[in-house]
């Protein structure tokens, strides 16, 4: 059943936004085909936990669904993790560290649920996570429900090639029984590097910029650079501690966001020639707000 007007900022881990014209919660297949077949023609929008994702002050502008019941539920079999979408990233990368379960730790400390990571194919600048995906399936509008595998989705840096209206469902993750010693170490070292290097204790996404091509400067090397580190509009601050993260210090719009990163993609630009591209999702916005930020497609 579909509700109207629900907020959904708290929902997101910037806690920023208005709320959704229409919500609901589907906890299976049969739940989710129905409550697409009640908004024929529109695009759903589907909220995991909000990690990588900036809602505009108006809303998202499209109905909004979750996914619970056996999407949230992850199973750790002889050589794989079989998960479904709304489970919580982190679950089952400590399913696979316990049970030393080589591959996983590319995701080690990375917030958000299996289906945004599997969208973004998310992971460390040399792996995402389709290098270890051996199929997922997804459900798309009219209620169809496919299975895609590595070389239908053409997984990228931070990205794949499938229809922004597919949905996913569930996967099944490559993961190799390892040497418990030697998997435990990989966990325990990449956990602490991004611990000690990002932030973790104020609402942020993560990331805001890609980085550019690989012999270029980082990211956040690039914002530094340009004398964004610390650069504050409205509640939203770039971070002292890492300059490609945007925090939330209380009360920040989305506007506010938004315009901290136009200034730094302007500057960036002007000083390095260098055009960076959001790493983050976005919602709601005008085509003209997007142009400005760089984002390719919605």
């Amino acid at each position: 059943m579909w509700m109207r007007d629900v907020p959904i900022a708290d929902r997101t881990r910037w806690k920023i936004g208005g709320p959704a014209p229409a919500f609901a919660a589907a906890a299976s297949d049969d739940e989710l085909r129905g409550l697409l077949a009640e908004v024929p023609g529109q695009r759903v929008l589907v909220l995991g936990l909000g990690a990588n994702l900036l809602v505009a002050d108006g809303g998202p502008g499209a109905p909004v669904l979750v996914l619970e019941g056996a999407y949230k539920e992850f199973e750790v079999l002889d050589k794989t993790i079989r998960c479904g979408a709304a489970a919580p990233i982190s679950s089952v990368v400590q399913a696979a560290r316990r049970n030393a379960r080589r591959g996983l730790w590319i995701l080690e400390a990375v917030p958000g649920s299996m289906g945004g990571a599997l969208r973004m194919n998310a992971g460390t600048a040399e792996v995402g996570l389709w290098e270890h995906t051996l199929w997922a399936e997804a459900m798309w509008p009219d209620g169809t429900v496919r299975r895609v595998e590595r070389e239908d989705v053409r997984p990228r840096y931070r990205g794949i090639d499938l229809d922004p209206a597919a949905i996913f469902l569930r996967a099944e993750i490559e993961a190799p029984p390892g040497d418990p010693l030697l998997v435990e170490r990989e966990h325990s070292r990449r956990r602490t590097a991004k611990l000690e290097a990002q932030v973790y204790d104020q609402p942020t996404c993560g990331s805001t910029w890609k980085n550019p091509a690989p012999l270029a400067p980082s990211a956040w090397e690039l914002v530094d650079r340009v004398g964004m580190r610390g650069a504050q509009r409205g509640g939203a601050r770039i971070s002292t501690r890492h300059a490609n993260f945007i925090v939330n210090t209380g009360g920040a719009t989305a506007a506010d966001v938004t315009g901290l990163m136009v200034e730094t993609r302007r500057r960036v630009l002007e000083e390095t020639g260098i055009a960076l591209e959001p790493e983050i999702v976005f919602w709601g916005f005008e085509r003209e707000v997007l142009d400005e930020l760089g984002v390719t497609s919605r």
